[in-house]
């Protein structure tokens, strides 16, 4: 478990730790407000400029507010995986890679992927890359009692975190982590002819084709199964064609594979950092 100094914050605090601007337009009209301010632009042009910005914020906040609220297990998750000292971890030698708390899914998609889940009925959930366990957590908490998770992860330093937050809950038993390099891994689940119903690709976005590719050739997606593809418009940076980002070239690499499919039907929810929900044509048109 992580371990946390003080007596902590509310959780409107620690969401405003965790901001990050998934739109650019957003992050340009920050811009545009410096510059206005440094031109002496009209005064009521930077109040109108500023109630533009605060009202395109408030639609995610807004949403997430009204979402259904999220477990103790999971609240107290989110707010220690915000406050962990990563960087310091990483210099200590404990971490493979620096890690950051916006790697972890959250409350509000948190939601979303349990509302996925519980629709589709799923009893096998596949994810791709755990960091601290919200989403591998969430989906456990809306399986039946018989459910199972099967979280794929590279670091071993977060197997140790994860499993203190699932002791916590009653629903973490149904979660197995399986470490190693995820592109192995897959080959040996497919080895033992396991299947999934949701599969959650939420990893290396230079490997996303890689396992998208896997779990569908090698069988891994059970018949009227989803993937789901996290951050698939990567800041912006997959529908920015002047992003040069790494893994902004990567996501939109694999958003047009998937789109080059004819076996697949697709869509991409615009919500957080985007989701593509993939599921075979054949599930879909009966």
């Amino acid at each position: 478990m992580l371990k946390i100094p003080g007596d902590g914050v509310s959780n409107l605090i620690y969401m405003k730790m965790a901001k990050t601007i998934f739109d650019p337009a957003i992050g340009e009209l920050y811009k545009i407000k410096e510059l206005c301010a440094e031109k002496g632009v009209d005064a009521d042009v930077q109040k109108r400029l500023s109630d533009a910005i605060s009202l395109a914020e408030a639609r995610d906040t807004y949403c997430a507010s009204v979402s259904s609220e999220p477990s103790e297990a999971l609240a107290t998750l989110q707010r220690e995986t915000l406050e962990y000292p990563f960087d310091q971890a990483y210099q200590d030698g404990k971490t493979k890679w620096k890690l950051s708390p916006r790697m972890m899914s959250g409350h509000f998609e948190g939601k979303f992927l349990q509302s996925i889940v519980s629709m589709s009925k799923a009893k096998r959930v596949l994810e791709i890359g755990m960091f601290t366990g919200y989403s591998a957590l969430a989906c456990a908490e809306v399986l039946p009692e018989d459910g199972t998770v099967t979280a794929l992860e590279f670091d071993p330093f977060l197997e140790e975190v994860a499993k203190g937050f699932f002791a916590n809950s009653p629903c973490g038993k149904k979660i197995s982590i399986r470490i190693g390099d995820a592109k192995e891994t897959l080959l040996k689940l497919a080895e033992e002819k396991a299947q999934y119903d949701i599969v959650f690709i939420d990893a290396n976005k230079d490997g996303y084709v890689n396992y998208f590719k896997t779990v569908i050739e090698k069988d891994l997606l059970a018949k009227g199964g989803t993937v789901i593809l996290d951050n698939a418009l990567m800041y912006g940076g997959a529908y920015n064609t002047k992003s040069t980002n790494e893994n902004a070239l990567a996501i939109r690499k694999c958003n047009e594979y998937v789109k080059s499919r004819d076996d697949m039907f697709q869509v991409l929810v615009p919500i957080r950092d985007g989701a593509l929900i993939v599921r075979r044509k054949e599930d879909v048109y009966i």
